[in-house]
């Protein structure tokens, strides 16, 4: 029986691993996106996350790091390198699926990266995390194709106090019995935001679509979307939000009437039929801190 001689143990530590969530479907993505990490003013001195095949994005040769990458990367270890240096992680789709967003970060990470946030958003703790089955989300961008099967709102949101569009606010919405589900303005203050379908109402033992179900064929069915717009305004208004920025906005007034006489919260879905909210009077919803 031969033996072998270990010369040299070489291991390899990634100090940042990540992935993204769609807040819309629930699925992880990967194709398509450009994950890069740089010191915070050095854009520059940016490094591209390679995926691998777990659809995780991972990274190598960071500034200052080298020492870590070449770590024993074992509990001992972890202890002795906290994340301590700043970086800021920022993520743009190629296909144009999901809008732009960044995050301050703080690596060495030694579980992939996640966000201590509440759901649904309200007076949210944000923090740097990790775990086996951390993500960061993604949002739609307007020009997204509706995935199927999937409701959709909409709307383009104006910020009625300063007279411009509600760049990079965020909508909460949540249709009959289903999640809620968060999406987020673009810089031009639009939303798409796809939902999904509530259950039909059916009486019992009739059968979907049947003219004597309880709730009439689907194709005329209806649901109560109740929904919530968070947002503060920036100035200037960044071309590539912050992720815990967003996420923390405050709650403001939307308002159905451009009066602003009405406050409002909830409207009605209709099936196969795009929701689109706007004051009376404007093809905008106007809201109001």
């Amino acid at each position: 029986m031969s033996s072998v001689a270990v010369l040299e143990w070489i291991s390899i530590v990634t100090p940042l691993a990540v992935r993204f969530r769609d807040e819309a479907t629930l699925s992880f993505f990967s194709d398509d996106l450009s994950v890069a990490v740089y010191p915070p003013g050095t854009p520059e001195l940016k490094t591209d996350g390679v995926v691998n095949r777990s659809g995780v994005f991972v990274f190598r040769n960071l500034p200052g790091l080298r020492d870590v990458e070449h770590g024993s990367g074992d509990a001992d270890f972890w202890a002795a390198n906290p994340p301590q240096l700043d970086f800021v992680l920022e993520v743009r789709d190629n296909a144009g699926r999901f809008l732009p967003e960044s995050l301050r970060i703080k690596l060495p990470q030694r579980h992939p990266l996640g966000l201590g946030i509440a759901s649904p958003v309200a007076s949210p703790l944000v923090l740097q995390t990790g775990g086996d089955t951390a993500f960061l989300p993604l949002y739609s961008a307007a020009s997204r194709p509706l995935p199927e099967g999937m409701a959709v709102l909409r709307t383009e949101l104006w910020d009625a106090d300063n007279e411009e569009p509600a760049a990079w606010a965020m909508v909460e919405a949540t249709a009959g019995e289903q999640r809620t589900v968060a999406g987020l303005a673009d810089a031009g203050g639009r939303v798409m935001l796809p939902l999904p379908y509530p259950k039909p109402v059916v009486a019992l033992g009739s059968p979907l679509g049947s003219p004597l179900g309880g709730g009439g064929p689907i194709t005329q069915q209806s649901w109560p979307v109740a929904f919530t717009v968070r947002y503060h305004r920036r100035t200037p208004a960044p071309g590539v939000p912050d992720l815990a920025d967003v996420l923390t906005q405050p709650a403001v007034t939307a308002w159905q009437e451009t009066s602003l006489t009405t406050p409002w919260t909830s409207a009605t879905l209709r099936y196969g039929r795009e929701l689109v909210l706007a004051s009376g009077g404007s093809s905008r919803l106007l809201i109001t801190s």
